[in-house]
């Protein structure tokens, strides 16, 4: 089986993720890009998106995501990443992605394969009940924000439900 590259997920999974997060988030200026190319921090200055932060920790980003959402609401202003892989989802892309989402918090961090979980990184996850390697931010009295770990199914150019771990997730 020949695998395709990474660069060709971008545009579908914008699509996707364009319209899960306006289901997710109402009311809110949602803009979705392909950002592999260059660091966020640079992306965001060149294309004048720095109305979708409170601070300007967003010069801090140096950091590369394949695909970024920016999200303004009444309520809520920040970043949504999606991190895609063509092989089976391990330890160390996990890595790549909670260091991004340590340093931006983002209100969602996904990570992405049509290859879906490694077995390694599935039974840390279920059998060892890590789930805890996935949490990137602890806001003041809410929940733990988990990177989110699933199946990118190429025929529907959506996530795999039955894939999606934590099994919380939603």
């Amino acid at each position: 089986m020949t695998r395709r590259p990474e660069v060709e997920m971008y545009q579908p999974v914008s699509e996707w993720f364009r319209t899960f997060l306006a289901g997710k988030i109402r009311r809110a200026d949602i803009e979705v890009f392909d950002t592999h190319a260059t660091p966020l921090n640079e992306f965001i200055r060149r294309h004048q998106l720095q109305g979708y932060f409170e601070s300007d920790l967003w010069q801090t980003f140096d950091i590369r995501v394949d695909v970024t959402g920016f999200v303004r609401g009444p309520k809520l202003k920040g970043v949504a990443f999606v991190e895609c892989k063509t092989t089976p989802l391990s330890l160390s892309h996990l890595s790549q992605l909670l260091g991004y989402s340590r340093v931006a918090a983002p209100i969602y961090s996904y990570l992405i394969s049509p290859s879906g979980v490694g077995g390694i990184l599935r039974s840390l996850i279920l059998t060892y009940d890590r789930s805890d390697i996935l949490e990137y931010h602890w806001p003041r009295g809410g929940n733990a924000r988990k990177l989110i770990l699933a199946r990118w199914d190429l025929i529907t150019r959506t996530l795999d439900a039955t894939s999606i771990l934590p099994p919380d997730s939603s």
